[in-house]
């Protein structure tokens, strides 16, 4: 009998322990499940009771301010005068109204229409143009504020695809520099108006709203240095908007590798998004780093470093004689650009004229293998990596036939930013700056909290071989297929180039010149390329020329 009570005890003190030790788990649980909310939702569960009691009307977007060199905004520039009226103010009360519309300069259908587009909120928020001192005391007596409202992005759109744009709604990044740098932009330098809502225990207790308060939020003062230059990005796109054809350019200064300025066009207008969405010329897309082409005959470049650097030929003892076509095979003749021939001609004319098949030749002599060592030295072969998602990497086959190879032509395909840093090589005399835009994280005060440049540098090229690059480049400009250029003040080294493509089915032809200027201490890498359409193809010679001649040192 007394084994029998033992046993019960037994079970009893088992199930107490087990008992005890689930209840010990469920509470251990319910702390962590606490801890958690506490901690890692916090911001999250705070922002939805802030929003069920709070109203708020957003000033200004919330982002740090994108800057040029000159520490002139890009961003954050058009300003708009508001007021901002609750609701409460203007429901039946006739009397303010007036006082509203006399005040602003508003009519009555003015803000009638503004209450039936914004019916949902507590805050209306109208634009107004630059009332007087006198005017704003008489709203402010009647719980109406008047604020500057700054809008993110200005009409003139300027470097709109390299800046981006941003959600309107949650206000991240959606391209360009937005997304890329959205950690680092977004929250910073917020102002807002914020309206506490009383609700419906407010109501019962005669409360209404409390009066407007604005609130500024500057704990995390960030703003981006971009390397640039405002003063030339607007010339440029003066000039590429006089371009019909869709187009890319990019400039950059030789020493230091710092981009100056990049546009892309068609251009798309940053406040109306949804319109170029219903578009399909392409208006989202940054053609300079987004977009391959085939590099036609500025991929010469590569083609005869590879030859000088492995001294399979020279300037003094190569000669060509074009009869305007060759032979490859059976089936394949490439033709030169002058089907007439241009006759006996030197390496510097060969250059100057652009001659495809004497270019062929030279490829023969250098071989398959040297010309991809010479596309993986220049860089031709991975991205520059500017730091903006849309980047993409060049197109370079495996199995392309030497004829294609040697004038840039068949599946080849290069983006406008990777020949500029072919080009900025090649002027720096051999030294590889790598292409960079961003310069710094900086506070309000401009001063600087994080540097974003680069020092990095190696010389990929022997100065005598760049040297000898440069010569004929700049022989292209005096007597070749940019002879045009002959004339611009300081003298200038390019290559040009036309390459073959199709759009629609329909053969078309890009054209693309790339080079630098002035040509003593040549401070800038510029590279045109002009799409063709199906209506015309059109040379990029002129648009380099205006470049020069606005951007004078």
């Amino acid at each position: 009998m007394s084994n029998k009570l033992n046993n019960a005890g037994q079970n009893i003190l088992k199930r107490i322990k087990k008992s005890f030790f689930i209840f010990f788990i469920l509470i251990l649980a319910l702390i962590i499940r606490l801890s958690y909310l506490s901690i890692c939702k916090y911001e999250a569960y705070t922002s939805k009771i802030e929003n069920q009691s709070i109203q708020k009307l957003n000033l200004n977007s919330g982002r740090g301010i994108i800057y040029d060199r000159n520490n002139k905004p890009l961003t954050d520039t058009q300003k708009t005068q508001v007021i901002c009226i609750p609701k409460s103010t203007i429901t039946g009360n006739y009397k303010n109204i007036n006082l509203i519309k006399e005040a602003s300069h508003l009519d009555e259908n003015d803000i009638f229409k503004a209450v039936q587009k914004q019916i949902n909120s507590e805050l209306i928020e109208i634009e107004v143009s630059n009332l007087e001192k006198k005017d704003i005391e008489k709203l402010n007596k009647i719980n109406v504020i008047v604020e500057q409202k700054i809008n993110r992005y200005s009409s003139n759109n300027l470097l709109s695809h390299t800046i981006g744009y941003i959600n309107q709604t949650d206000k991240n990044g959606v391209s360009g520099i937005e997304k890329s740098m959205n950690s680092e932009l977004k929250n910073s330098n917020e102002k807002y108006i914020s309206v506490f809502k009383a609700g419906d225990l407010g109501v019962k207790n005669g409360l209404k709203l409390v009066e407007g308060s604005i609130s500024k939020v500057s704990n995390n003062d960030k703003n981006l240095k971009l390397t640039i230059d405002s003063n030339i990005q607007k010339k440029l796109e003066k000039i590429v908007d006089k371009e019909e054809n869709p187009s890319a350019v990019v400039i950059s200064n030789i020493q230091t590798g710092e981009i100056l300025a990049m546009t892309s066009r068609p251009n798309f207008k940053q406040n109306n998004i949804k319109e170029s969405l219903n578009k399909n010329d392409g208006q989202l897309q940054n053609r300079v780093i987004s977009a391959t082409y085939p590099p036609g005959s500025v991929f010469k470049i590569a083609v005869l470093f590879a030859a000088l650097e492995n001294k399979v030929i020279t300037n003094s003892t190569y000669y060509y004689n074009c009869t305007g076509s060759e032979q490859i095979n059976d089936k394949e003749k490439l033709n030169c650009n002058n089907l007439a021939g241009h006759g006996i001609q030197t390496l510097g004319e060969v250059f100057a004229n652009s001659c495809n098949t004497a270019f062929y030749d030279i490829a023969k002599k250098v071989g398959k293998d040297e010309i991809y060592k010479a596309i993986k030295t220049l860089h031709l072969d991975q991205k520059v990596d500017l730091g903006l998602d849309e980047e993409v990497n060049s197109n370079i086959p495996n199995e392309i036939s030497l004829s294609n190879l040697s004038i840039g032509q068949g599946s080849l395909g290069i983006t406008p930013i990777q020949i500029n840093q072919m080009t900025q090589i090649i002027a720096n005399n051999g030294l590889y700056k790598p292409l960079y835009i961003y310069d710094s994280i900086i506070n309000s005060d401009m001063k600087q909290i994080k540097e974003l440049t680069t020092s990095k540098e190696e010389e990929l090229i022997s100065p005598y071989t760049s040297t000898q690059i440069k010569q004929f480049m700049i022989g292209v400009a005096k007597t070749g297929t940019a002879k045009l250029l002959n004339d611009i003040d300081g003298g200038c080294g390019v290559k040009t180039g036309t390459a073959q493509s199709s759009v629609n089915n329909k053969e078309v032809t890009h054209g693309w010149i790339t080079g630098f200027y002035p040509v003593e201490n040549p401070k800038y890498a510029i590279t045109v390329l002009i799409e063709g359409t199906e209506e015309n193809s059109k040379s990029a010679i002129p648009m380099f020329k205006e470049i020069c001649e606005n951007i004078k040192p």
